[in-house]
C-alpha cells in the first residue's frame, strides 16, 4: 500500500522528467563558473525574480545565512518575527557564523509584521545598542501554517525598511505558493525586496538546492560567504538540471496542493476533537487535544495505516501536501482519521 508522508513537500521525489535532465545535464566546474546548467539555472532564475543575479545554494538555511553575513556588518541586528525559520530552526547561524543579533517581534496573526512594528524595534542611535540593519520576512510563513503576505503588506514593509535605510530580506522557502497563492507573479510580489531565497526542493520538487538571488553587489557578497561555508561545489549541474525543470513546469501545479490541503482542512474540521489552522496554501496544522488521547498514540495509529505526520507540539500535528499526493490519498486519510478517532 502506498505511504502517504505528509510530513513536509521535502519528502517529494523529482518527476521523470527532472531524473532525464539530471542524467543528460552539460557540466563543467561550477567554482570556475564553467557549469553551464548552474548558469542557466542562475540567469533563470533572476528573471523569474526580477532581481540582477541569482545563485545556486545547497539549501534554504545555506542561503539565508549567505545573505544575512552579505547585507550586515558583526555586531548588527535583524528584525524578524519570533516564530520565523531563521529564528527558530536555523541553529544560531546568524549569531555564530554572521556576529548578528536577532531581535524578534510577535507578528500579527502568527506572520505579519507591520511599518509600525518595524519602527519601534529599529534601535535608536545610542553606543549601547546594536545598529539594526536588515529586516527578514518569511512567506509562506511556515508556522503560522503557511499564511503568504498579502502584496500591499510586503510592499508596505519594503518601503518602512527602505525608509529606515534597514535592507530586507525575505525568506521565500515557498515563495511560489504565496505568488500562485495571490494570483500574482513573483517578480511584482517582491518588487523592491534587497535579496529573497526559494528552495527548489520543497513544492518543486527538486532533490537539492535553494536560490539566493538580489544585486549584482549583494550576489558577489553572498557567493563569497558561500565559499566560506563550503558551498562551491563542481559539476554542480546535476543540481541545477532538475531547478530548471522546476521552474519550467512545476509551479503553477502548486495550486493542486493548495485544493488538496483546503479538502484536508474542511474534512478534518468536521471531526469533532479535532481543530485545523492552516492558511491557503500547503501546510495544516491540527490540534487533536480534544481527543483525548497521547499525540504519540493518535501518530502510532496513523503510521499503522500507512499515513506519516510531523508532530510539533504533544497534540499539534503538521500536513503538508505536494507533489505526489494526490485527491484519492485526501479522501483516504480523512476517511481513516474519521474511523479511527470520530465520535
Amino acid at each position: 500500500m502506498k505511504k502517504i508522508d505528509l510530513r513536509s513537500d521535502t519528502v517529494t521525489l523529482p518527476s521523470d522528467e527532472m531524473m532525464e535532465a539530471i542524467q543528460y545535464a552539460n557540466l563543467g566546474d561550477d567554482i570556475y563558473g564553467e557549469d553551464p546548467t548552474v548558469n542557466q539555472l542562475e540567469e533563470k532564475a533572476a528573471k523569474k525574480l526580477g532581481m540582477e543575479a541569482a545563485l545556486l545554494v545547497t539549501s534554504g538555511t545555506q542561503g539565508n545565512i549567505c545573505s544575512v553575513v552579505a547585507h550586515t556588518n558583526s555586531g548588527d541586528e535583524v528584525i524578524l518575527e519570533k516564530n520565523s525559520h531563521i529564528f527558530l530552526h536555523e541553529t544560531a547561524s546568524a549569531a555564530v557564523i554572521g556576529g548578528v543579533q536577532l531581535h524578534t517581534v510577535t507578528g500579527k496573526d502568527g506572520y505579519l509584521i507591520t511599518p509600525e512594528m518595524l519602527s519601534a524595534a529599529i534601535r535608536g542611535h545610542d553606543v549601547h545598542y546594536p545598529i539594526s540593519s536588515l529586516v527578514s520576512i518569511e512567506n509562506t510563513h511556515n508556522m503560522a501554517g503557511g499564511i503568504p503576505w498579502k502584496p500591499k503588506e510586503i510592499q508596505a514593509i519594503i518601503k518602512s525598511a527602505h525608509n529606515n535605510n534597514l535592507k530586507i530580506h525575505i525568506d521565500g522557502a515557498r515563495i511560489f505558493n504565496a505568488a500562485v497563492a495571490s494570483g500574482i507573479p513573483v517578480d511584482k510580489l517582491i518588487k523592491n525586496a534587497d535579496s529573497i531565497m526559494f528552495c527548489l526542493s520543497k513544492g518543486l520538487a527538486c532533490p537539492v538546492g535553494s536560490i539566493i538571488a538580489g544585486s549584482k553587489e549583494f550576489i558577489t557578497k553572498a557567493h563569497r560567504v558561500r565559499k566560506m561555508l563550503g558551498g562551491g561545489m563542481r559539476q554542480a549541474g546535476i543540481i541545477a538540471a532538475p531547478g530548471i525543470v522546476a521552474l519550467e513546469k512545476m509551479i503553477d501545479r502548486l495550486a493542486d496542493d493548495h485544493r488538496h490541503s483546503q479538502m484536508l482542512k474542511k474534512g478534518l474540521s468536521k471531526i469533532e476533537g479535532i481543530t485545523t489552522r492552516g492558511g491557503p496554501t500547503n501546510i495544516l496544522f491540527i490540534d487533536i487535544s480534544g481527543l483525548e488521547i497521547p499525540g504519540k498514540e493518535f501518530k502510532k495509529k496513523l503510521a499503522e495505516k500507512n499515513i506519516i505526520v510531523s508532530s510539533r507540539w504533544d497534540t499539534v500535528f503538521r500536513l503538508v501536501t505536494h507533489y505526489g499526493i494526490e485527491k484519492e490519498d485526501i479522501d483516504y486519510v480523512i476517511e481513516t482519521i474519521h474511523s479511527l478517532f470520530g465520535k
